[in-house]
């Protein structure tokens, strides 16, 4: 079976890049430290912002907060993104189950590759998706710091100092992982 069907060049490993429009435009090699460096960069981001939905959760009381980030992110790395960003691009057209790209590397393919550009209401949901992506864990932070002044709860002020402080890494994470992964790839 045919690993590159579509004969593309990002698929080739004897393409010649020098003389390509795109070089240098979009990661159109493979390179493993760069796809290091993207896992990194996503992990961080939702490790920290579960630890301050787990934070939210046990302050509060409301676990779906952490619910609801889990299947959102879930939904949206393996179902909604591929779908509307990740089948356009040329990792996606090889003949493979699951994805190998600097981003979403070990994803499976649910969707057939689709090699027409990206339509502007396929930019904006993957726009709005990572809005959500980083701004449910921040407003549901700001809420756990809310609900603990709100109530007059007796948590101590180096606590009440982490929090603001895991919001604050929340925040830089999210920035990072947004400046890292949209505009280093797609």
């Amino acid at each position: 079976m045919d690993s590159n069907p579509f004969k593309i060049c990002t698929l080739d490993p004897e393409s010649k890049c020098k003389g390509c429009n795109i070089n240098g435009k979009l990661d159109c090699r493979h390179d493993n430290r760069q796809q290091k460096k993207s896992m990194i960069t996503v992990f961080t981001f939702v490790l920290i912002a579960v630890f301050g939905l787990i934070l939210i959760g046990y302050i509060t009381g409301i676990w779906w907060l952490l619910l609801i980030f889990i299947i959102f992110i879930i939904l949206f790395f393996f179902v909604i993104e591929p779908k509307i960003n990740c089948s356009h691009c040329p990792y996606y057209a090889e003949n493979t189950k699951f994805m190998n790209c600097p981003g979403n590397n070990f994803f499976p393919k649910f969707w057939k590759y689709n090699p027409k550009p990206i339509k502007s209401i396929e930019k904006t949901g993957s726009i709005m998706g990572f809005a959500i992506m980083g701004l449910y864990p921040l407003i549901s932070e700001i809420y756990g710091l809310w609900f603990i002044y709100s109530n007059n709860l007796n948590f101590t002020h180096i606590f009440n100092l982490g929090l603001i402080i895991l919001l604050f890494f929340t925040i830089i994470s999210y920035f990072i992982f947004i400046s890292f992964f949209l505009i280093a790839f797609c």
